[in-house]
């Protein structure tokens, strides 16, 4: 019984040494946060600590860069630049968490912008005209060292927002290919592209749910721009904001360890109290 009782406390140990370990490699990006500034006399990407403090300069250049967003895994930030003499010729970058190793990842002639990262932080979806003609925008994918990019969408009309789903597998984004801008969803390779919303007003800004059940958008199909929230396969659309200012992009919170579901959390300590007994 004994014995029984010092491996449980010792599974219990590793488990709390690992769970603080990832905590405080994520909360260091989380204690910080990116932003576009144009203190410099043009658009540079900054950085500073959750309190304002510290804020420093990480692109540090000529020319506009905005859009910063950091990966999942909290060592990396994309952001779009327009570091070219070329008109409407913004380019998806990415950079290391202190600004160093910055590189241009789309690296064409055209303009791309939006970029979102994959949960696992290994790929970027992004949109761009590069295989259309202005501006019809479509929906692309690149593997963050630059390579493997490939075309995901490919109609004559302006596809754009891209926004992955909590494990990987599904890529909501708008799509004007209806007329007007409503919401869709298709596979993380492009397959089974499929309208989620059918009205006559632009449905835009999709969010996933944290637990990848439900999609949270903005609307305009009341009269002003709302914030409204769906399942993810667009049943039970329902208006969350009413006021007549507006409201617009919605952004869902992902807390920290949102990875398993209550259920499974409870199920893993479960065995744990199972094998003190």
């Amino acid at each position: 019984m004994q014995r029984r009782y010092s491996l449980a406390r010792m599974i219990l140990a590793i488990v709390v040494v690992l769970v603080l370990t990832l905590l405080m490699v994520m909360g260091d990006a989380q204690a910080r946060i990116a932003f576009a500034s144009h203190r410099d006399g043009n658009w540079q990407i900054y950085v500073m600590d959750s309190d304002g403090d510290n804020q420093r300069n990480l692109s540090n250049n000529d020319f506009d860069d905005q859009f910063p967003s950091w990966s999942p895994d909290g060592k990396r930030i994309v952001f779009v630049s327009e570091r070219s003499d070329k008109d409407w010729n913004r380019q998806i970058y990415v950079m290391d968490n202190d600004g160093g190793n910055q590189r241009n990842l789309s690296n064409n002639d055209f303009d791309e912008w939006e970029p979102s990262w994959s949960p696992d932080s290994k790929r970027i979806a992004f949109a761009s005209y590069r295989e259309a003609e202005w501006p019809n925008y479509d929906i692309y994918v690149i593997d963050t060292n630059g390579g493997n990019q490939r075309r995901l969408t490919n109609n004559r009309q302006i596809d754009k927002s891209p926004s992955w789903s909590p494990d990987g597998k599904r890529i909501a984004f708008v799509s004007t290919r209806a007329g007007n801008s409503e919401i869709y969803v298709m596979g993380a390779n492009g397959s089974n592209q499929r309208n989620l919303t059918n009205d006559r007003h632009n449905d835009l800004s999709p969010s996933w749910s944290p637990d990848g059940k439900r999609i949270a958008f903005m609307s305009e199909r009341a009269g002003n721009a709302g914030i409204y929230v769906m399942d993810a396969d667009g049943g039970n659309q329902r208006r969350l904001t009413n006021n007549r200012r507006g409201d617009v992009s919605p952004a869902w919170y992902n807390p920290v360890l949102s990875v398993a579901s209550a259920d499974e959390t409870l199920t893993i300590w479960g065995r744990l109290k199972e094998v003190d007994r």
